[in-house]
């Protein structure tokens, strides 16, 4: 349980942005936040097209049956 606090903190970290704290040290995070929404915004259009691809599978089962 500790590992996973360790490791979700350590995720946070990544994200903050130094100049919400007013530094721009290391030790106050990484701004990791741009690449992961930059990351989120590429995976909505493949995500969209998996999901309606699933929806036509379970469709044509549901008729086969």
């Amino acid at each position: 349980m500790i590992i996973g606090i360790l490791v979700a903190v350590v995720g946070i970290w990544t994200m903050a942005n130094p100049a919400w704290f007013g530094h721009n040290s290391w030790m106050y995070g990484l701004n990791w936040w741009s690449y992961t929404a930059s990351i989120i915004k590429g995976s909505i259009g493949p995500l969209l097209i998996l999901v309606g691809i699933v929806i036509v599978w379970i469709a044509y089962e549901e008729s086969r049956v």
